[in-house]
């Protein structure tokens, strides 16, 4: 394995565990060249004193030239031998060099140099290595190795740090291959929690949970709705229906007692004013309607339609029609006659001794039996009337109750046709709104369902990957 992370892994890392696969990209080292030598790329800023660093490291190297310095990022290079100064912690060009230049590196060796011109260095070094750590975990605990190139000091203990990179090159490959196929376990058990994951739970449950709810509604709220209407209405008919018969009722009482105790004038007004009674019981009525008939809306439709069909007219009411007069008035005259007649006899009976008043007594007879003639038949004229008025008026509230039952139950039966057709119109509305949102659930349900199919996909995918790495065995 001469890349200890292969790009198939480090795609699975990446997704699975970055931060493992951060402290695994390590470049291989590359062997010496053909002369011998291996290279150390040299990477600095302008003003480090990386050029010095390199002619000092070239002078003191042995003949023997075990390593070759360059100034350019060499992708042979197994070491990258980066160079801070001493003036002040590192910034942002040194950490692009490092980024760019260190890329084909396998260890990254650090020397901070112009120790001999600041007293501060090593302050500088601690804070060097404290950015170096946040950069990159590749580069936490490494050692800043302080050098001064014009006087030769600190120069062989980099050269020795630059020479140990290279001889543990191998030692290093085989301990990231156990690294790697330690950290290829542990993301293997965090891919397979995953799917255990994934498969235990159904996330689905909730949409499939509403999308039943939806198909029963969809029938559920017309059938409960048409109920309440029936149920309503019938119970307002019933209502309405007595309604009317009580209020005809208690002014059919009230007209009888009027007509035993009227007179003859109060006879003759009281056709007008049964029409003034049956007006305002005809308004009280509507008034019992329309609450009884807007309490039917709020009730199937939660608000009251408008009663398109209120009449505002009275039932008409027919004049009563004259009284004939009879054989029996005929007979109350000569009945009336009579008693005058014997009532005037017995009156002058004392008077009939006298021979000199015998005939004043006949005038007054017949004048008191015209006068008991006359208040009979007047009497039985005014019973009469009454009776008449009675009956006419018994005739009339009968009218009168059969006009506001048909009144009250046509009004019912056109607000309980407009309420089914309310109810038929907002049903085909709920049932366009349910059919729009059973489609959006049968989506959403199949995209779900192969979603979680794709990511079971994927993390057999990638289990198969890192178990492959996981079993390496190393040499």
């Amino acid at each position: 394995m001469t890349d200890p992370v292969p790009p198939e892994l480090a795609a699975v890392l990446r997704r699975w565990n970055p931060a493992a696969l951060a402290g695994l990209e390590r470049p291989a080292p590359t062997g010496p060249e053909r002369g011998g030598a291996a290279s150390v790329a040299v990477l600095g800023a302008s003003g480090s004193g990386r050029g010095d660093l390199i002619g000092a490291l070239t002078a003191a190297e042995p003949r023997s030239r075990a390593l070759r310095y360059t100034e350019l990022p060499d992708p042979s290079a197994g070491v990258a031998l980066m160079v801070l100064d001493a003036a002040a912690p590192l910034g942002r060009e040194e950490l692009d060099l490092l980024r760019g230049g260190a890329e084909f590196a396998h260890t990254v060796v650090f020397a901070l140099t112009k120790v001999d011109a600041h007293d501060g260095w090593a302050a500088v070094a601690r804070r060097n290595a404290d950015l170096l750590a946040a950069h990159a975990p590749r580069f936490a605990g490494v050692v800043i190795h302080p050098v001064s190139a014009p006087d030769g000091s600190g120069l062989d203990e980099l050269r020795a740090a630059l020479l140990e990179a290279h001889e543990s090159a191998p030692r290093r490959e085989a301990q990231l291959r156990q690294r790697v196929a330690g950290v290829a376990e542990r993301t293997g058990e965090l891919v397979r929690a995953s799917v255990v994951s994934l498969r235990a739970g159904d996330d689905t449950a909730t949409l499939r949970a509403e999308r039943a709810a939806l198909i029963a509604d969809r029938e559920g709220w017309r059938t409960e709705r048409a109920a309440v209407l029936r149920r309503v209405a019938a119970l307002a008919r019933v209502d309405l229906v007595h309604e009317v018969n009580d209020r005809v009722r208690a002014e059919s009482a009230a007209a009888r007692a009027a007509l035993d105790r009227a007179d003859r004038a109060a006879l003759a007004s009281y056709p007008s004013r049964l029409r003034a009674a049956v007006a305002e019981l005809t308004a009280r009525v509507d008034e019992a309607t329309d609450a009884r008939l807007a309490e039917i809306g709020g009730q199937v439709l939660g608000a009251a339609l408008p009663d398109e069909n209120r009449l505002s007219s009275v039932p008409s009411i027919e004049p009563p029609s004259p009284r004939h007069r009879g054989i029996e008035d005929r007979m109350m005259i000569v009945l009336g006659a009579s008693a005058g007649l014997g009532l005037g006899r017995m009156v002058m009976a004392p008077l009939s001794t006298m021979p000199a008043l015998d005939l004043v007594s006949i005038p007054v007879t017949l004048l008191l039996g015209a006068a008991a003639a006359w208040w009979l038949t007047r009497a039985r004229g005014h019973l009469a009337d009454r009776t008449h008025l009675r009956q006419w008026t018994v005739e009339t509230l009968a009218t009168v109750r059969s006009v506001l039952e048909q009144r009250v139950l046509g009004r019912l039966v056109d607000v309980e046709a407009r309420c089914a057709e309310a109810v038929l119109a907002t049903h085909r509305d709920r049932l366009l709104e349910s059919e729009a949102r059973l489609a959006a659930l049968d989506r959403q349900l199949r995209e779900t369902a192969g979603s979680r199919a794709g990511k079971l996909a994927a993390c057999e995918r990638d289990l198969t990957v890192l178990e492959s790495f996981a079993h390496v065995t190393v040499g």
